[in-house]
Parts: structure tokens; C-alpha cells; sequence
């Protein structure tokens, strides 16, 4: 082979170092596209992952508040899961993070039944939790009563109030148990507590005379849903 043959075989076809460079273009485009692949795709981890451990959080803030607010000893209730509808409309947000402190640093809203109760800030974006509650209220009926014969209230209470102005009673028993007594005779208003669950039966002492004026508290219940919502 001549050393013109040979210089001939090294520089090779005339298209290969078209095709090198097009193949080298090809990698760097992949490349490219690779590392902005990757790039979306930590950024959607990254977001999930955030939304991950914010979620949890607004959820037990909203668990927690509706705990809070519906149970036996909360301010807003007659008794567990029975909100006192008259307590609720006077509920605030000032009010609302002093009884569920991990709201201090939070958006959020309470509603019932679709209106709402309470809300500071936008937690439009923020995590709900949803309870079904009875909403109650106290309707106070009064009559009078003669003190000789006593009376057997028609409709349950928690609680009943006695104006004794009209009226000479010493001992007042709600269903055989003594809940007032005064020798002498009972003057004034009273008010006592009494078992919500039982029709209460009102009798006063043997020698009692006039008319006792009685006041009862009957509930009225209906059903609602309650709305907690908290961005964190």
C-alpha cells in the first residue's frame, strides 16, 4: 500500500465526522432534557412532601377544635356534642384560639350548617373536618302554680326557677326529693337544677298556700353540621 493509499484510509468516509457531531448533539439534548426531567420531578416531590407535612397539621388543629368545642365541658355546649345555639352566636376569634390555643398562628373558619360562626384570615386552602351535632336552645315557658296541689311539668328541663312573691312554701320536692327548704317559708326567686332526662314532678309542703309562679327551660335540638377549617 502506498503512503497515498494510507493517508486516504485515515481520513475515512467524508460523512463520519458529520454523523460524530450529530450523535454528540443528540446526547447534549438528552441531556438537556434529562436534567429538566429530573428537575420537575424533585419539584413535585418537594411540593408533596410540604403538603404532606402541612396536612396532617391542619387536620389535628381541626379535629382539635371541633373536640374542643363539643365536648361535655365546653363553654358552647349543653352537654357533649349538643351545642348551645345561643353560646355559639356569641363565639369569637379572640375567644376561639384561647380555648384551642394551636390556632394562635393559623387561618381558619368555623361554620354550621353552611354559615359561618367564625373566621380570621383565608383558609380557603386549608384542611376541613366535619361533625354532626345537635344545635339546642333553651325555651322558657312559665305558669303558675297552685302551691296546695303542685304540678307535674310537661316537657323535660335542666332546670327550673320558683317566684315564691305570691306564695307562703317552706319545702319544695322535684319527684320526692327536697330541693328547697326554708323554715319559716321560702321568699324571693330560686332557681334550681334538676335531672333533664325525667319529667319532673313538682310538690311542695302540706301547709304551703298561694300560687307559685314556675319557670322550665324545655330544649329544642335539631340536627346540624359543624365546620372546621384551619390553614396552617
Amino acid at each position: 500500500m502506498t503512503a497515498g493509499d494510507e493517508s486516504a484510509a485515515g481520513d475515512g468516509p467524508p460523512w463520519t465526522d458529520d454523523r460524530g457531531q450529530a450523535n454528540l448533539a443528540a446526547l447534549v439534548a438528552a441531556l438537556v432534557v434529562l436534567t429538566a426531567t429530573v428537575g420537575v420531578t424533585l419539584a413535585l416531590a418537594d411540593g408533596a412532601l410540604a403538603g404532606a407535612d402541612r396536612d396532617p397539621t391542619e387536620r389535628r388543629a381541626a379535629v382539635a377544635t371541633a373536640d374542643r368545642l363539643t365536648a361535655a365541658d365546653s363553654p358552647l355546649t349543653r352537654r357533649a356534642n349538643v351545642v348551645n345555639e345561643s353560646a355559639v352566636a356569641d363565639l369569637s376569634t379572640d375567644r376561639l384560639v384561647a380555648l384551642v390555643p394551636p390556632l394562635a398562628d393559623a387561618a381558619f373558619g368555623v361554620r354550621l350548617d353552611g354559615a359561618t360562626v367564625v373566621e380570621r384570615g383565608d383558609p380557603v386552602d386549608g384542611t376541613s373536618f366535619r361533625r354532626i351535632v345537635l344545635v339546642a336552645d333553651a325555651d322558657p315557658r312559665s305558669r303558675s302554680v297552685n302551691a296546695s296541689v303542685g304540678v307535674t311539668l310537661p316537657r323535660r328541663t335542666d332546670r327550673v326557677r320558683f317566684d315564691f312573691s305570691a306564695a307562703g312554701v317552706e319545702t319544695v320536692r322535684a319527684d320526692g326529693r327536697v330541693v328547697l327548704h326554708r323554715p319559716g317559708g321560702l321568699r324571693g326567686v330560686e332557681t334550681v337544677a334538676v335531672p333533664r332526662t325525667e319529667t319532673i314532678a313538682l310538690a311542695f309542703d302540706a301547709n304551703a298556700t298561694g300560687t307559685v309562679r314556675v319557670t322550665y327551660y324545655p330544649e329544642r335540638a335539631r340536627k346540624a353540621t359543624l365546620e372546621v377549617t384551619v390553614d396552617a
